[in-house]
């Protein structure tokens, strides 16, 4: 199995029981601040994907650490995703499980992208504008790209829509290189 089909299995086992028992928004809510949990704290990173650890002792921390904490179909997940050595893809396990959800839900990914924090009303405006073009809900994060000279870019499922200058930029020198300029026109 590839690598990134280990992830859409185990996302695609856990939608299953998370529909079969009506609790998706929960689910990965419980996920997801467990992911940021897990993946913040270096130490703890690094002790479960530590070759050195006993696996099995790295299964009776996993269990420890969520029980309690999240539903009996997170904390079992937990447990099998660290039984089966699969610690390093929980953050692409959380990714597509969020696609899957999204699918169910009718709603789109919305990412939008840049150089700083565009804002509440600038995301909103956005946000309502992809929405009512996509006709569906859009679940919105931001994120910032130091390598970005300004503007932004916005990716929605399959698409993006690069308004950065960089973009803009690089539009106008093609432009410009189309344009045959006779020789000696700027003499």
């Amino acid at each position: 199995m590839s690598l990134n089909q280990i992830s859409k299995v185990y996302a695609t086992a856990l939608l299953e029981l998370a529909k079969e028992t009506n609790s998706l928004e929960s689910t990965e809510e419980e996920l997801s601040t467990l992911v940021d949990i897990f993946f913040s704290d270096e130490s703890i990173r690094h002790y479960f994907l530590s070759p050195l650890v006993d696996p099995s002792e790295k299964e009776r921390t996993a269990e420890k650490s969520v029980q309690g904490k999240a539903s009996e179909i997170v904390a079992n997940f937990i447990t099998l995703v660290v039984r089966k050595n699969r610690f390093l893809f929980l953050k692409d396990i959380l990714e597509d499980f969020r696609t899957g959800v999204d699918r169910l839900k009718n709603r789109s990914s919305l990412r939008i992208v840049s150089k700083d924090s565009l804002g509440k009303e600038a995301v909103d405006r956005i946000t309502k504008s992809i929405s009512s073009k996509f006709g569906r809900d859009v679940r919105v994060t931001e994120h910032t790209d130091l390598n970005l000279i300004g503007g932004f870019k916005i990716y929605i499922d399959d698409f993006l829509i690069d308004a950065s200058i960089r973009a803009k930029l690089a539009g106008i020198e093609e432009a410009l290189l189309q344009k045959k300029i006779p020789v000696g026109a700027f003499e």
